[in-house]
């Protein structure tokens, strides 16, 4: 019996997975455990040793390529003829092409050839009669249970028709925010604006609500001291009930020579010129 460590096959399938399903053939760290126990058991069950590294070729696919003590354990399989589930000939089969790969690693090791063999790219994985073999004598299989199928959640009526509306703009827009007075996300408003024109009906409709939401003016992307926009009570019954305060537009004094008054309180007026 062949013992060694297959210290580098820790590394390859390390990621702790869920607990298997009863049937379906071991992976990731408990595969990798249980063939590393398997090759240095003594006694051991060359059989068993053999499916479970067979197995994990199935599982790594080419990162079995990368430990030649491990390509020893499956070339056990040559002999004698039909052995693993193999045919008499092996001509032709990627258990064929991963003996000869062994065989030319060890070739370059030991310096009986100059250039280092290449991965056999058409052998990712076992022969089927292999697979197979390896499933009968572990009594698993490999294959995964279909997924179970994730019933979509019903839509929400509340936003039937948003996003065509919203696409659309135009009186489709109109009938829908008449009806909600309501985006699902601030971002969107902004989108409206960008694709209709900040100066658009789209984005007139939905510019208070922005605005009150957001703290940014929809127009111009700014923060709600840059934001002018006027509304009537009537156009904004969607936020009736809102008590919070609308910061009002930072003065900004006026440009020309006119005089800036101010009404003193004893009905007369102070004047003050820039």
């Amino acid at each position: 019996m062949i013992k060694f460590v297959l210290a580098s096959l820790v590394g390859l399938l390390a990621i702790a997975l869920p607990a298997q399903a009863q049937g379906t053939c071991l992976k990731g760290r408990e595969l990798v455990n249980t063939l590393v126990s398997a090759a240095n058991a003594i006694p051991g069950d060359p059989n068993k040793t053999k499916a479970y590294a067979i197995i994990y070729w199935k599982r790594a696919t080419y990162e079995i390529y990368e430990d030649v003590n491990l390509l020893g354990v499956i070339k056990g399989c040559s002999y004698p003829k039909g052995n693993c589930g193999l045919p008499d000939d092996l001509s032709g089969t990627r258990f064929e092409q991963l003996v000869d790969y062994q065989d030319a690693v060890y070739a370059f090791r030991n310096g009986r050839a100059t250039s280092e063999p290449r991965v056999p790219i058409s052998a990712p994985f076992p022969d089927d009669s292999m697979l197979r073999w390896a499933e009968g004598v572990l009594g698993c299989t490999t294959s995964e249970p279909a997924p179970a199928v994730q019933q979509q959640a019903a839509p929400d009526p509340k936003w039937v028709g948003y996003d065509a509306a919203r696409q659309a703009g135009g009186d489709q827009f109109y009938q829908w925010w008449r009806k909600n007075f309501e985006m699902r996300r601030t971002a969107d408003a902004f989108e409206l604006c960008r694709k209709f024109g900040s100066s658009s009906y789209e984005c007139g409709l939905v510019a208070e609500w922005t605005y009150l939401n957001s703290g940014r003016n929809p127009y111009t992307g700014g923060t709600t001291q840059t934001f002018n926009g006027t509304y009537s009570d009537q156009d904004r019954g969607y936020n009736a009930g809102y008590e919070g305060t609308v910061p009002k537009p930072t003065y900004r004094p006026p440009s020309s020579n006119e005089p800036r008054c101010y009404d003193q309180g004893n009905g007369t007026e102070k004047c003050f010129y820039d």
